[in-house]
């Protein structure tokens, strides 16, 4: 579904600082969700994470097993800056829709707005969900 194209576009606007969606904290509604969470062995996938304040959050708060994933380089480097300690076999960069793992919870906000809103991006999306998520419910 990307091109090299994309990267290269989503590189710039993070390293332009062009980024308005990111709000410097992880987000009320995640962050909440998060918070009820008892199992912290759960395999957390967050696709296009940009800065990733949510896998930082995830993090520090016991789940080891949260992998952020994005086309882009330049978050997942700042990402790993600001959190050192963050296992950097569990930092991806590649394209969501050629990516491979499985796992307990997919968490994501603004991937979905990420690409172009046609009904094939849609529905490509939707299926990359169901394919890489244990349990459908933890979508």
């Amino acid at each position: 579904m990307f091109s090299k194209d994309i990267e290269n576009y989503w590189s710039k606007r993070y390293q332009q600082h062009n980024t308005g969606w990111d709000i410097g904290v992880p987000s009320t509604p995640l962050k909440t969700y998060i918070d009820q969470l008892e199992n912290k062995n759960l395999k957390i996938l967050i696709p296009g994470a940009g800065n990733s304040y949510e896998a930082e959050y995830l993090f520090k708060n016991g789940f080891k097993n949260t992998y952020v994933l994005d086309i882009a380089n330049a978050p997942l480097i700042a990402f790993q800056k600001r959190v050192p300690h963050f296992p950097s076999e569990q930092i991806i960069k590649g394209d969501f829709f050629k990516h491979k793992g499985i796992y307990d919870l997919v968490l994501e906000q603004t991937f979905f707005c990420s690409f172009p809103p046609l009904p094939e991006n849609r529905k490509q999306y939707a299926l990359k969900f169901m394919n890489c998520c244990i349990n459908v419910e933890n979508l």
